[in-house]
Parts: C-alpha cells; sequence; structure tokens
C-alpha cells in the first residue's frame, strides 16, 4: 500500500541521487563545493580561493604561529623550572669573572678622569695620572670610527657568483638602502658604536646587539656593555656558546610599551625598585661623579638568555634534542616574560640565530679579548708614580722645609717666606746655621726623568707611533721608505682593524637577515637625492655586505703615501700607461674632500663616433674607443692626417693627444684585423662546414676552430700582402715617387744629349785641325816643287802640273767629305734635341695628369 509523501517533508538525498558533497573547479582556478543539507533539503554551495593562496595563507599563519610566545602553551611547574635554571646559569656566569672585572675596577683609576685633593704622603702631593692610556684610547676611538664609518655610510656590497646586470642593480639598491638605513632610519647607531669603540681598547671585549624592535617597527643597534653581557665560562665564541645572558634594564614606561607590542606576556609583576649596581658600574659612576636615583627612576632588571633547553616535545619538534630559545624573566620576581625559538622554521639543522656581535681588541687566552688595561696598566702605574716623584722633588726644592732649635723665634710665625721678603730672628749671640737646619731635599732626579721618558716612548711605540711617522715624513727620504716605516709603526693597529672589519662583516649581515624577515615584498624608500625601490628579495644572500673600510690599509696616511707613491711612477712612466684621472680621485678620497663628484665628475662611457668627433673629444679630454662595425680605414687615415697637419695635431700644443689618438688607431687596426679574420673563418666553416660534418669532424671544437681561424689568418695575410702592393702603386706617394723617376730620368736625358752634342763639336774641331794641317803639308809640298831645280822645271813642268791637280782634287775631295761628316753630325744633333724636347713634353703632360 503506497504511503502518500507530505511535500513539505525534505527528500533524502539517497533518493535524488545526487553526491552528499562535490566540488567543481571554475576558470579563476578556485573551486566551487556543493553540500546537501538533509535537515532542510537545501544545498550549500561554498567558493575555495585557488590551492596556492590557501597555501600561502596556511604558511603565513604557520610561522606566525611558529614564532610565537610559547609560555601560554607551558605549565606553571615547567616555567619555574626553566626560570630557576635560567637564574642560576646567570648567577653562575657572573660569579665566574668576578675577578676578571675587579681587575677593570682597578684599571679604571688610572684613567686620570676623576680630580682628587691628596693628603698622603703629605697635603698637597701630587694626585696626576700619566695619561698615556687614556690618550691611547681616544686616539684609538678618533681613528677606528673614521675608518668604519665614512659619512657616506659604512655599508659597501660584492656580488656572490656571476656577475650579471641583474645583480649589479641589486647590489646598489642593497647598499644605498643600508647606508641610508644605518645613517638615518637607525639613528642611534652612530652613537652606540662610537660608545662601543672606547670601551673596546680599555677592556679588550665588547658587544653590538641587532634586533628587530616590535615597538618602533625596525631594526635597532645597540652597545652591550662588558657588565650586561655574561657569557658561559667554557665558550670559545658565541656561535658555539652553550649560553649567554643579557641584563636589560627596563622602566615601567618601557615594560608596559613592550607588553603591548607583543614581545613580552602580560604578566602581574612587582614593583619596580632600583636595582642593585655590579662593582664595575658603580666604579664608572665614581669616576664620572654619577650616583643613581633610587626614588624618581625604578627599573626592572630582565634577563635575557640565549640558551638550549628540552621543553616537551610538542614544543621542540626534535625529540630528546635541545633546541636553541630565548628566555626573558624578570630578576625580582624569577618569572618568565617570553620564550621564543631561536631558529628558522625551514633550517632542518635547528641551528642557533645570533643576534649579539662580539669585537675583540687582542683575542687573549679565553673567550674575552685583552685590551689596553691588560697591556699597559702595570706601565701607566710606573709612569705616575715616576711623575708624581718627579712632581714632589721639583716642589720640596722650592718650597723646602727643615728643623729649628728649640726657643728659636721668627717674626711673623712660621709663615712661608715670600720671595724677595727678609724675616728677623730672634737669636742671641747664636749661629744662625745652628739654630735652623733644613733638609736636604734634592732637585727632580735625571735619571728618573729619562726613565719616565723611556717609559712614555715604550707605551706610544706599544700602542701606536704612526702620527710621529707622518710627522717626520719629510726627514725619511724616499716614500718607500716612508712606507715601510709606516707599515711597521702600525701592524698593531692594522691588525686590530682587521679585526673591526670582520665584526663589523658579522654586525651588517645580521641586519641583511633581519631586513629578510621583516621587510614588505616591495617599499618605496626616500633616499637622498631620490627615491629606491627595495625588495625583500633583494636580501636573499646573493650579495655580500662588507664594511666599506680596507682591511689592509688601517688610516688615510697609508692611502696618502701609496696615492703619492703611484703618482710619482705614473709621472715617471710613458704617458697612456696609468689612468690618471682615476688616480687623482683615489688621491683626493684618501684626503677625504668633500663633493668630490662634483669637483671631478665621472666621465661619460665612450660612444660611436665620427673620426673628426672622436679627434675633438680627445681634445676636450673625453675618452673615446674603437667600436665594432665601424670604418676603421677611415678613422686611421683621418686621424693620422691630423697628426701629420702641422696646424693642428703636428703642433706641439697638440701633443698631449697624440698618444691616445695612437692607442685609438691601434685599436681600430686590431678591431679591423678581427673584424676580417672572423669574416674569413665564418666563410670556411660555411662552405667546409657540412663537408667536415660528414667526415666527424664537429665545426664547434675549439681545437678545430682554432686551426680555422689560424688558415683565416694566413688568407687575411695574403689578401694584405697584395692589397698593399696594389695600394703601393696607386697611392698618392708612388705616384710621386714615379713622377720623380721620371724627372730624373728626363735630365740623365738632357745631360746625354749635352754630352752628345759636345763630342760632335770636339769631332768637328778635330777635323778642322786635321784640314788645316793637310793645307799646311800641301802648301810646304808646293813650296818645295817650286824650290826644286830650275833644270828640272821645265821638264817636269807636265808631271807637276799633273801632281799639283792631283793635289788639288785630293783637296776637294777632301772638302767635300768634310762637308758632309759636319751636316751629318749636325742632323744627329738636332734630332736628338728634338728626342729631348718630346721626352720633357711627354714628362710635363704625365706630371699635370
Amino acid at each position: 500500500m503506497a504511503t502518500e509523501r507530505n511535500p513539505f517533508d525534505p527528500i533524502p538525498a539517497a533518493e535524488l541521487n545526487i553526491e552528499i558533497e562535490q566540488s567543481m573547479p571554475l576558470e579563476d582556478g578556485s573551486t566551487a563545493s556543493m553540500s546537501y543539507d538533509e535537515e532542510d533539503g537545501g544545498v550549500l554551495v561554498e567558493f575555495n580561493p585557488p590551492e596556492d593562496e590557501r597555501a600561502k595563507e596556511q604558511i603565513e599563519e604557520t610561522e606566525e604561529e611558529f614564532y610565537r610566545n610559547l609560555i601560554d602553551d607551558l605549565d606553571e611547574d615547567v616555567l619555574d623550572e626553566i626560570a630557576t635554571q635560567v637564574y642560576d646559569n646567570f648567577t653562575t656566569d657572573k660569579d665566574s669573572r668576578a675577578e676578571w672585572e675587579s681587575m677593570f675596577e682597578r684599571g679604571f683609576d688610572l684613567l686620570g678622569l676623576k680630580l682628587q685633593e691628596a693628603s698622603e704622603p703629605f697635603e698637597g702631593a701630587c694626585t696626576a695620572v700619566h695619561p698615556i692610556l687614556i690618550e691611547s684610547a681616544v686616539k684609538f676611538q678618533s681613528k677606528a670610527i673614521q675608518e668604519l664609518f665614512p659619512p657616506a655610510g659604512p655599508v659597501k656590497t660584492q656580488i656572490i657568483g656571476e656577475v650579471t646586470d641583474d645583480k649589479q642593480i641589486q647590489a646598489n639598491r642593497i647598499k644605498d638602502f643600508m647606508n641610508y638605513q644605518l645613517t638615518d632610519l637607525m639613528p642611534e647607531y652612530f652613537d652606540e658604536f662610537e660608545r662601543m669603540l672606547f670601551h673596546l681598547p680599555l677592556i679588550g671585549s665588547a658587544f653590538k646587539k641587532t634586533y628587530f624592535d616590535a615597538s618602533l617597527n625596525r631594526p635597532v643597534s645597540e652597545f652591550v656593555p662588558i657588565d650586561q653581557f655574561y657569557v658561559n665560562y667554557y665558550a670559545s665564541d658565541l656561535r658555539r656558546a652553550g649560553r649567554y645572558t643579557q641584563v636589560i634594564y627596563r622602566s615601567p614606561v618601557e615594560l608596559q610599551r613592550d607588553v603591548l607590542s607583543g614581545m613580552y606576556a602580560d604578566i602581574e609583576l612587582p614593583e619596580a625598585s632600583m636595582p642593585t649596581q655590579t662593582p664595575m658600574a658603580q666604579k664608572m659612576d665614581t669616576i664620572q661623579g654619577l650616583s643613581p636615583s633610587s626614588k624618581n627612576d625604578p627599573q626592572y632588571v630582565l634577563l635575557e638568555q640565549h640558551c638550549y633547553l628540552d621543553l616537551p616535545e610538542q614544543f621542540a619538534e626534535g625529540g630528546d634534542l635541545s633546541l636553541p630559545y630565548i628566555v626573558t624573566i624578570e630578576e625580582q620576581s624569577r618569572k618568565v616574560l617570553s620564550i621564543r625559538r631561536n631558529y628558522d622554521k625551514d633550517d632542518k639543522r635547528r641551528e642557533k640565530k645570533t643576534f649579539f656581535t662580539h669585537y675583540r681588541f687582542v683575542p687573549g687566552f679565553g673567550f674575552y679579548g685583552l685590551g689596553l688595561i691588560h697591556f699597559l696598566g702595570n706601565l701607566t702605574m710606573t709612569a705616575t708614580a715616576a711623575m708624581r716623584s718627579l712632581v714632589d722633588a721639583g716642589q720640596f726644592a722650592n718650597l723646602p722645609g727643615g728643623f729649628k732649635a728649640k726657643g728659636t723665634r721668627i717674626v711673623g710665625d712660621n709663615d712661608p717666606i715670600s720671595p724677595g721678603e727678609w724675616k728677623e730672628v730672634e737669636a742671641v749671640g747664636n749661629d744662625l746655621s745652628r739654630m735652623i737646619i733644613p733638609l736636604p731635599y734634592k732637585e727632580p732626579s735625571q735619571t728618573l726623568f729619562q726613565m719616565l721618558g723611556f717609559i712614555t716612548q715604550t707605551a706610544q711605540k706599544f700602542a701606536d707611533s704612526t702620527e710621529q711617522v707622518v710627522a717626520d715624513a719629510a726627514s725619511y727620504g724616499p716614500v718607500g721608505t716612508t712606507m715601510a716605516l709606516l707599515e711597521a709603526s702600525s701592524k698593531f693597529f692594522s691588525a686590530i682593524h682587521k679585526r673591526l672589519h670582520k665584526a663589523q662583516r658579522d654586525e651588517f649581515k645580521i641586519l641583511s637577515r633581519i631586513n629578510y624577515e621583516y621587510l614588505p615584498e616591495e617599499s618605496l624608500c626616500d633616499v637622498p637625492n631620490g627615491t629606491l625601490n627595495i625588495y625583500r628579495s633583494d636580501f636573499d644572500g646573493r650579495i655580500d655586505v662588507l664594511p666599506i673600510s680596507d682591511p689592509n690599509i688601517p688610516s688615510s696616511a697609508h692611502r696618502m703615501m701609496m696615492a703619492q707613491m703611484a703618482l710619482q711612477l705614473a709621472q715617471s712612466s710613458p704617458p697612456g700607461m696609468f689612468n690618471i684621472e682615476e688616480l687623482n680621485r683615489t688621491i683626493l678620497t684618501a684626503a677625504n674632500l668633500p663633493n668630490l663628484d662634483k669637483i671631478m665628475p665621472r666621465k661619460p662611457e665612450p660612444i660611436p663616433l665620427d673620426p673628426i668627433s672622436d679627434i675633438a673629444a680627445s681634445v676636450k679630454g673625453l675618452p673615446i674607443k674603437a667600436f665594432m662595425g665601424q670604418n676603421h680605414d677611415a678613422h686611421i687615415q683621418a686621424k693620422m692626417a691630423y697628426m701629420q697637419d702641422p696646424m693642428n695635431g703636428a703642433n706641439p700644443l697638440m701633443q698631449r693627444i697624440a698618444p691616445v689618438l695612437q692607442a685609438n688607431m691601434q685599436e681600430h687596426m686590431l678591431m679591423k684585423y678581427q673584424e676580417q679574420v672572423n669574416g674569413v673563418a665564418q666563410q670556411m666553416i660555411q662552405q667546409y662546414g657540412p663537408a667536415a660534418i660528414e667526415a666527424g669532424v664537429n665545426p664547434n671544437d675549439p681545437r678545430v676552430m682554432e686551426m680555422v681561424l689560424a688558415q683565416a689568418a694566413q688568407q687575411v695575410a695574403q689578401a694584405n700582402a697584395a692589397m698593399a702592393q696594389m695600394q703601393q702603386m696607386q697611392t698618392p706617394e708612388a705616384q710621386m715617387v714615379a713622377l720623380e723617376g721620371q724627372r730624373l730620368e728626363i735630365e740623365n736625358n738632357k745631360v746625354q744629349a749635352q754630352i752628345a752634342k759636345e763630342s760632335v763639336d770636339a769631332a768637328m774641331k778635330n777635323r778642322e785641325l786635321d784640314l788645316k794641317e793637310a793645307a799646311l803639308k800641301v802648301n810646304m809640298i808646293k813650296e818645295g816643287i817650286k824650290t826644286s831645280s830650275n833644270a828640272q822645271e821645265k821638264e817636269k813642268d807636265r808631271n807637276s802640273k799633273k801632281a799639283i791637280a792631283a793635289l788639288d782634287a785630293i783637296m776637294d775631295l777632301l772638302k767635300t767629305e768634310q762637308i758632309a761628316d759636319n751636316q751629318k753630325a749636325l742632323k744627329a744633333a738636332d734630332l736628338i734635341q728634338e728626342m729631348v724636347k718630346d721626352t720633357n713634353a711627354n714628362g710635363n703632360m704625365g706630371r699635370n695628369q
């Protein structure tokens, strides 16, 4: 039988055939979950954010939970046990160094900071203290603060690993931000650092604490006096110390502010009272003339102990292993104010985080360092005793005392005799010298005075004698000698300076870690001359934070002497070997010259320019540089022409830029050669690459590339040699040489023609002489014939006529031959002259062309 269902009753989910809970992914990455409510029959839809956002929220909540104050999760019995353990450890560590503290109580009297009058060994005795101890401490403080905290800030950065543009930008951001942070955002840093540098040389150890102050919402760096910091007797350093305790004084107002910020738990404490001072603190107050006020300045004494605890397993997260915690208790009530984990959540090794930095003057036999009280305490006491003896001896010598016989009366009682005063003595018939006997006081001893000088000189030599070397530097001669003396005199301070450099680096690393933990993901910071975007990820460890001081150069005197030595070397070296601008900048920096960037601004980076612009830039002192892809031949030719121009580059006024232009031309020549070799090598690889791959040769193999470059270099050398030979024929210099050769050849031809003409003239003259000689011979024959006997004249008349006719014919023949020869010689001379004229005309035409 069917039963009618009430229409208002909810239908069971099983009958509807739907799932009780199901989820549906959405487009934005979130999910929508639906669940069926059996009571009212409705469907509940819940929208969930994406998994990564939920995971992020869960991580943030987990981290906040991890670093919370744990006292609310512990029983009262456990808290009382922890408080008792912390206090017992503190008193044990305090008692273990009681004798060590008492030594400083005696040493503080040697500072001579308190004015006092002495009645022992006599009234008005000298109470002066030799100033060698306080003088050395003040000088050390002055030198150290100048090196470790320059005006622009004490931080510089160093990139770890490969240097990239992103890392360089990140390093610059960190440097600018931390310098601004230490100079402006943390105004107490400089004052606390100076206080530390005064305590350090005297005591030998000093401590700085760097932490995040929740009430100020920023990091804080404080100096912790030695009587407020106690370390386990067996500790060798802070990192491996089993525990160390800081004594913190808080007024009721300051403690309430810390409670409101969440630093300490809000528990009921007794009223604040005047704390009991340590013997060291009482001695310091006595020297300074201070005394605490017990009515108006009540204080709470908190003991913050960094130690290892074995808390219940749900909090220790490490089983039976003791883990590092920071426990703070109130000394009077011995109640625990806070217990916090002192290790990173993601650190599997659970290593202790440090917030303190230990500065050592000189490492000693144990945890604490040695100071000037240890080194110069006895010398200061000896020098003080010698100085007081000399002053008292001089006082006795100037105002002596002695004995007088009983009954001797001096008018005016026993008042001291003033200079130029004479007093009457009632001495009846007695020798005055027998009645008044002065004590044999001597003048101050010269031996004691010399001993005082020796002690003082020994103490100063131990502390620091650099200033005396610098003052006498002019009499030492060369810079090298002065440098050697400076190095020898400052070894003590140099070693201390390196320890300070290392300790300050550790302090900066702590600050860098705090910035990584508490800075927002991105924030704007107003720094001098601009606004800086600083990111939390900047402090991810890729950039190392270092002090700006140089651990190898402990003073400005060293930098000045080294810069002077470099300047002398640069002046004696060839031009262009030293960067004179950077050298001058280093010298001015060592001299602490202000506004250096305005006085000597940085030169811009060189950019590609045309040849004439390069020359103009070099004249102005701007850097020039060759770049790939430029017309290197044009640059070389233009600059060479400028240097050979007698009105410009060859002018003596422009000689200073000659090395710059020569170096630039050499750079262009080298780049041109590189481009040629690389181009030929690429062509060879493209041409023979496939065949080499088929033959099993890898073209990318460095050895193969070296062979390809070697062959490419040979081809380039051959091509350049051929081109040089062709250019030699086409260059103006070669044309001038050819024209000069032609001119010499023409002149030679002229000389040869002149010689030929002169030879012809000489031959003609010789011919005329021969003819005249022949004519004389004929005349002589005629005269001989005429003077022959008359008897034969008639008979031989016919023969004589014939002979005469023959002689006349011979003469005519000779004349005819001579005329013909002369005409031939004249024609030859005229032909040679015509050839010379033609040659000269052709040479002139070639020269004009």
